[in-house]
């Protein structure tokens, strides 16, 4: 069985040029105590030193800027501590939109798909110092959305992480729960960007 974490592979990662905001992976740690207790949690940290990356999720600024790939690698190291599916990476990552801080932030947006598409745009680059997010298409009548990014590629379970967290973020917006969040474009795979496909009824 290949191994899902290794210290070459935490290596590469957190070798990946740009940084990001401490709050993705902070809201990480507090989703696992939430949903799999403090134990859990102390696992995961203890996986993430065994690659050689010590890390105390409480002590994460979440304003703060830390490597970019540290956003995959808290994600590697859960899947593999909790033996995460897909499906469950992507409900961790759903658990960021709901959290104060980035209510806190959308709020006024919530009821306009147009306005909270500019804005998420406009907040990238508060967020991270690499790449870009844009919304390429959307159509209200046959009811669905595309998203791009570009210009940052950490790791397949960062794009699962993604799908989650563009699902979560439409339900809030829509007010709709039937919703599927698929990526038909992936860096990792040998295409120009990443691309997002949301859908709902």
């Amino acid at each position: 069985m290949k191994e899902i974490l290794t210290k070459e592979l935490a290596k590469k990662i957190m070798e990946i040029e740009g940084e990001g905001r401490g709050f993705s992976v902070k809201q990480d740690g507090e989703y696992i105590v939430k949903k799999w207790g403090k134990e859990a949690l102390a696992r995961v940290e203890q996986e993430l030193a065994r690659v050689g990356y010590p890390i105390k999720y409480s002590e994460i600024e979440s304003m703060a800027f830390y490597p970019a790939g540290l956003r995959a690698l808290s994600l590697l190291a859960a899947k593999k501590v909790l033996n995460l599916e897909d499906e469950e990476i992507r409900e961790v990552c759903a658990f960021q939109p709901t959290t104060p801080l980035v209510v806190k932030l959308y709020m006024k947006y919530f009821f306009s798909v147009p306005k909270i598409m500019k804005k998420a745009q406009d907040m990238w680059r508060v967020y991270w110092t690499v790449g870009k997010m844009n919304f390429v298409e959307y159509n209200k009548k046959k009811k669905y959305a595309v998203i791009r990014i570009e210009g940052l590629s950490l790791h397949p379970i960062w794009c699962r992480c993604m799908e989650g967290y563009f699902r979560s973020i439409s339900k809030l917006v829509l007010g709709k729960t039937n919703i599927v969040c698929r990526e038909v474009k992936c860096l990792s795979e040998g295409d120009d960007f990443h691309e997002y496909l949301i859908g709902w009824e």
